[in-house]
């Protein structure tokens, strides 16, 4: 039996619902408070970068047809940030990284090769080492005024913002609007943190655990909430969140048990299921829908096990999506050790924990109920059907 269909036809699935669902609008931000958010606008050079021709070298900036002259008078310093000064023939300038040179220098020496005797210096490097241009950065070789330093669709990490503060035209950028997600954790069974627990009952993990996944993001704004295992109280619960909210995560209830209302709740709000029950584990029951304006109604197991691994590996790029961030995620591709050989015709995802050498070993787990094991491991490997955990598999961390 050919397996590989299973992988494309998931992959088909996501494609559509990414297709429904709408990107965010936009909105001004200020560049302090622009880490972590998207841009919504691509960012072009405003001069040329460097702006003029500047030394790459501590140094002296001479004239080609000095090189050979056995001692080269000094006559003069210059520094990054001052305005260049004249080089007369035969002799050389002082300078230093990042200031420009001279209009009649031809290259720089650097300091280390030239012996200093206060007003001059001798060269101490073989001529044919020399060059026209050496340790010259020249004007306009990193950008030119008006070329696209950064795109639409970029998150705004740390090294970006050393982009926006050296090209930007104003101190306020145009960004996507933050994603608003609601999280909506089904269950009559369902307590919290602190409340007396019958056997009966349990704690409501699935809730902290998809905020805590998404608190690193200053691209997403988190609400949550908590409802009875009824029709009209999860029906209600997602007519209500739609109103202000462009994502709702649903945990539990989407699998097919009488009480599993989610499927039928999302068709009644006006939700377009584009899949429910895909071959992958955990997570089969996993259910993805958008409405008609657009936004993202995924349902996802009750399951903690099943509900990490399906937000990670598909959730969260979604969201993505409506963040407006262009560059989707790529899992590398690591080495797993795997004391069994177990093979499965689906998608299976096991959890992993990276060894003191660095290789990820499988861990032993209990199902897709078993948060001791979950909270002990550093994320899952994607095992694709028909093959078996040892070998080399993308990786997803999951935080």
């Amino acid at each position: 039996m050919n397996l590989l269909p299973i992988v494309d036809r998931i992959d088909a699935w996501m494609c559509e619902l990414r297709s429904l669902i709408r990107t965010t609008t936009t909105e001004p931000c200020e560049f302090e408070e622009a880490l972590g958010r998207v841009l919504a606008e691509p960012i072009a050079a405003m001069f040329d970068s460097p702006s003029a021709d500047v030394s790459a070298m501590d140094g002296y900036a001479l004239r080609w047809s000095d090189v050979s002259s056995r001692n080269i008078s000094v006559v003069g310093t210059v520094a990054a940030g001052r305005a260049p000064i004249s080089l007369p023939s035969g002799s050389a300038v002082r300078i230093f990284t990042g200031a420009v040179i001279p209009a009649e220098a031809e290259l720089v020496v650097q300091r280390e090769y030239c012996l200093e005797h206060g007003d001059s210096i001798e060269l101490q490097c073989p001529l044919e080492s020399l060059r026209k241009g050496q340790n010259i950065r020249k004007r306009g070789e990193n950008a030119r005024a008006g070329d696209s330093v950064l795109s639409a669709g970029q998150l705004i990490r740390p090294q970006t913002m050393a982009g926006i503060a050296s090209f930007a035209h104003t101190n306020q950028l145009t960004v996507y609007r933050r994603v608003r997600v609601c999280i909506i954790n089904t269950g009559d069974e369902l307590i919290s943190l602190g409340e007396s627990c019958e056997p009966w009952q349990i704690r409501d993990s699935n809730g902290p655990m998809l905020e805590a996944m998404l608190s690193p993001f200053m691209w997403v704004h988190v609400s949550r909430m908590r409802v009875r295992d009824t029709l009209e109280s999860i029906e209600q619960a997602i007519r209500n969140a739609l109103v202000d909210h462009d994502a709702i995560l649903i945990t539990g209830g989407v699998s097919m048990g009488d009480l599993d209302f989610v499927p039928q709740a999302i068709e009644r709000v006006g939700g377009k299921i584009i899949f429910h029950r895909i071959p992958i584990r955990p997570g089969k029951p996993m259910l993805g829908a958008a409405t008609d304006e657009g936004k993202l109604l995924l349902g996802l197991p009750g399951n903690p096990l099943s509900v990490a691994t399906t937000f990670r590996r598909y959730g969260l790029s979604l969201l993505q999506s409506i963040a407006g961030i262009a560059e989707q995620e790529v899992a590398p591709i690591e080495k797993v050790q795997c004391e069994d050989e177990k093979k499965l015709d689906l998608l299976w995802f096991r959890l992993v924990k990276r060894r003191s050498d660095g290789v990820l070993v499988v861990a032993s787990s209990q199902g897709s109920g078993d948060v001791a094991s979950l909270a002990k491991c550093d994320g899952f490997v994607e095992i694709p059907p028909g093959q078996s955990a040892s070998g080399e598999h993308r990786f997803y961390r999951f935080g």
